[in-house]
């Protein structure tokens, strides 16, 4: 994890001003990747962020249903000028804001391609960025291997992953396709449901792969333990951290909450 020290403090004041951007490109199912994100806006929210979950998925609202919350606007509905910002956007009863780019009832199959409609969504999500501490996406990438908008583009990424196979090789062409849009760029690395020493593991053949065929860095975020009391949290709407706060994930959700809130992931493991 990261070290924190007054150099750190000192950059984040300097960077205070600059939207932060954090997708999650996952190579898991929904609900690990829901639970995941989730569970780290809670932490954040408890470290004292204002901290706003982005739900960028082309159908929309897969965060909100998970969380049972209903939407009745978007930022797509912002951007025709039907709602604002701060009707787009609800409070969880975890603490932390949500907002859906599209809904999951929209007919239109895919994110607009029009350039004057993402220019729009991309001043909007600069706005809401600019108005909050962090804001995580759940991102997705489009058949032509872009995210919802510039400014997600602009941020950082970190792909979620687990020591399985078939994981292990969906995150890595994850890594291929953002490479192949955007070119070199690193990525944080997020391992879940793995011991320390596996996600170390895992780490250090991500990194040693993507160095030697892609050139490009792979950072550790961090890793979550395999943890029953997660999914018992879930199953009832909270997260762990409220739920069963001296739990193995709990402290995890923790760490990784305390090592984003720098502008630097560990380069490290």
């Amino acid at each position: 994890m990261a070290n924190f020290d007054q150099a750190e403090g000192l950059r984040r004041m300097l960077f205070a001003a600059k939207p932060r951007f954090v997708t999650f490109l996952s190579a898991l199912t929904n609900e690990e990747k829901n639970a995941t994100l989730v569970n780290l806006s809670a932490g954040l929210t408890q470290l004292g962020n204002d901290v706003v979950l982005l739900d960028a998925s082309e159908m929309g609202i897969g965060l909100a249903r998970w969380l049972e919350q209903r939407v009745d606007a978007t930022l797509l509905d912002v951007v025709h000028q039907r709602r604002t910002i701060q009707q787009a956007t609800q409070m969880t009863a975890q603490g932390f804001k949500l907002v859906s780019v599209n809904r999951y009832q929209s007919t239109t199959s895919s994110f607009p391609t029009s350039s004057i409609v993402l220019t729009k969504l991309n001043k909007v999500v600069e706005k809401l960025g600019n108005s909050v501490d962090i804001v995580l996406v759940d991102g997705e990438l489009s058949d032509t291997n872009r995210l919802a908008c510039e400014a997600l583009e602009e941020g950082e990424i970190v792909i979620q992953l687990t020591n399985q196979t078939d994981s292990i090789k969906t995150a890595y062409s994850l890594i291929k396709r953002v490479h192949k849009q955007y070119g070199r760029r690193e990525y944080g690395l997020l391992v879940t449901g793995v011991t320390e020493s596996e996600a170390h593991r895992v780490y250090e053949a991500m990194a040693t792969a993507a160095g030697n065929f892609l050139s490009v860095a792979i950072n550790f975020t961090g890793y979550v333990p395999e943890d029953d009391y997660l999914r018992r949290a879930s199953r009832s709407g909270r997260s762990v951290i409220d739920a069963f706060p001296t739990t193995g994930a709990a402290m995890a959700f923790s760490r990784l909450a305390q090592s984003m809130t720098g502008y630097e992931f560990a380069s490290t493991p």
